[in-house]
């Protein structure tokens, strides 16, 4: 699958199928997770994988009793250890580590996404409660559980911004003006330039001939 069709098609599911989940395409998930990037290429994340129906639950209660987690077969809680971020960068180590976590949760949807796979990541939970549930040590930084499993529903396509809403030229706050012609889409809106040029071009040999 295109990676971009990953990215345009993936939705946050929330209601999966009661069938297990093959052990091959969670071990691609986690895969997925340990090649992301990291700063210092430190790689300090941890994966917890739960299976057990009972602990799926007391982590569902853990996330503000997000009960519809318990639907899933499986779950997979992201953390990071930041003490060697900190160690080699200081103040800023924390920080990084949150860039870590992140950047393994989106390759582990995506990871998800490639193989027919749904999830939602899940950032609202008891911080205190999940660790002890999962016995996570205290300094460590839960980022995220992710549900995992085949989905049960089929949710529209959320409303997002356009680019132009989100994106500066140069300095912050200074748009672009015509995304479309700026962007991918330039030749699209050269030729449709061409083509009226054409087609006035056109209009005038033919009064021209009359």
């Amino acid at each position: 699958m295109d990676v971009f069709d990953i990215i345009y098609n993936r939705r946050s599911v929330r209601k999966f199928k009661d069938i297990p989940v093959e052990m091959e395409k969670i071990g691609k998930i986690l895969d997925a997770g340990r090649l992301a990037p990291s700063a210092g290429n430190l790689q300090d994340w941890k994966f917890i994988l739960v299976k057990k129906p009972e602990t799926i639950e007391a982590v569902a209660k853990s996330c503000l009793e997000q009960f519809w987690i318990d639907s899933a077969p499986v779950l997979i809680v992201v953390c990071t250890d930041p003490s060697r971020t900190i160690e080699h960068y200081g103040n800023r180590g924390e920080f990084y580590s949150y860039h870590n976590g992140a950047a393994a949760v989106m390759s582990m949807i995506f990871a998800a996404s490639a193989q027919g796979l749904a999830t939602c990541w899940v950032g609202a939970f008891e911080d205190a409660m999940i660790k002890r549930i999962l016995n996570i040590p205290d300094n460590v930084i839960v980022h995220a559980v992710l549900p995992i499993g085949y989905a049960a529903e089929k949710p529209p396509a959320p409303s997002k911004f356009n680019l132009e809403n989100v994106t500066f030229l140069e300095s912050y706050g200074n748009r672009i003006k015509d995304v479309a012609a700026y962007f991918q889409h330039y030749a699209e809106h050269v030729r449709a330039v061409a083509r009226k040029g054409k087609e006035f071009v056109q209009k005038i040999a033919e009064k021209l001939s009359k």
